[in-house]
């Protein structure tokens, strides 16, 4: 028995996703957890990696 973990690999686009997930997170709750904002949030976040 070896001693290596079995955890999955993460892809690039994975960790993009992740990134632009928390990055809206982070944009919603300075906004003030307005509900119903998520697209506009998500859109923000990654507009801000693709630039």
């Amino acid at each position: 028995m070896s001693n290596e973990t079995n955890e999955r690999e993460v892809s690039a686009p994975e960790q993009q996703e992740e990134a632009i997930r928390l990055s809206a997170y982070y944009l919603w709750e300075s906004k003030g957890r307005e509900h119903g904002s998520d697209v506009e949030d998500w859109n923000e976040a990654e507009e801000s990696f693709n630039d």
